[in-house]
């Protein structure tokens, strides 16, 4: 399973063959945050119910929201409590290497939120950035908006005049000054409110605005140096597995993160995952042992 802030992806595989492979939104099942209610465990695992036998068989589950030990371990035994097999749960970014098929890897997710993610030879999980898109997650959707309006009004006070990216925003607002789409923009922060505009950016810097492609480049610079830290730190592997929607779709990031990851002169290569996130999830899940951890096993561990 992979949980997503939108969707959630169910693949069940029997020795290759798919018995399912669903997507539902991840708010059908999940209400809150996904510690916030108890039952949110018990309403993802019945997407497993349709297929006989699902309720036994090893599970791996690659959720956006575990970004600390004590989540991961929370969820893990909320899991464990109501699922007959062996199960595991671990953060959304660390099925792209998996997915990859690669044993080590750096994983970078670049969506509506964005994050590096690794782990040293010991299994010491090494994060760097995804800390939510008002503070951070450079290269996400609204992240890139909060950064092009910050542009916009930069260039403003240093009495430059509108260029293709601020008119392309003060458009969407339907306002006719920069002052006037800073109150706009500021008026609903919220992800998926400020996440729409990442288009613009991208449209304005193929339009030729010099603003929107320092944008697009700095994201991609700050994704870089996420790498690199995790690198420092003893990440495993020497490749670099890149995924989410927007270094998915937008190519012009995707080459500015190579091409800062290339920068760094650490040898890695980056790799662009064209299969569904999920599959990690999926390699995973055939190498858990045969048996199930209890649910005080999770919580002391």
């Amino acid at each position: 399973m992979d949980i997503g802030g939108t969707k959630t992806h169910v693949l069940i595989e029997d020795r290759g063959l798919v018995l399912l492979d669903r997507s539902v939104l991840s708010s059908d099942w999940q209400y809150g945050g996904l510690l916030d209610d108890e039952a949110n465990a018990e309403r993802l695992l019945a997407l497993l119910e349709t297929v006989e036998g699902a309720s036994d068989a090893p599970l791996v589950i690659g959720a956006h929201g575990l970004d600390s030990d004590w989540q991961t371990l929370e969820f893990n035994a909320r899991v464990a409590l109501r699922h007959g097999g062996p199960a595991r749960a671990v953060n959304d970014v660390e099925l792209l290497g998996p997915a990859a098929g690669f044993d080590d890897a750096i994983a970078v997710i670049v969506g509506t939120g964005s994050k590096v993610v690794a782990h040293r030879a010991d299994g010491e999980l090494l994060t760097a950035g995804g800390h939510g898109f008002l503070l951070s997650d450079p290269g996400s959707a609204p992240a890139l908006a909060r950064e092009a309006v910050r542009a916009v009004l930069a260039a403003h006070d240093d009495g430059a005049e509108p260029d293709q990216l601020a008119l392309l925003l003060m458009a969407h607002f339907g306002v006719d000054d920069v002052v006037a789409l800073s109150y706009a923009f500021t008026t609903r922060p919220q992800l998926t409110v400020w996440g729409a505009l990442a288009p613009l950016v991208f449209a304005a810097a193929d339009a030729g605005s010099a603003l929107a492609a320092s944008v697009v480049d700095d994201a991609a610079k700050e994704l870089a140096a996420g790498v690199g830290l995790v690198h420092a730190r003893g990440a495993a592997g020497t490749d670099v597995v890149c995924a989410g929607g927007v270094v998915t779709n937008q190519p012009r990031l995707y080459r500015a993160l190579t091409r800062h990851i290339d920068d760094l002169g650490l040898g890695l290569a980056v790799h662009l995952l064209h299969v569904p996130p999920v599959i990690g999830a999926v390699a995973l899940a055939r190498k858990l042992p045969t048996h199930a951890p209890t649910t005080e096993s999770w919580r002391n561990s």
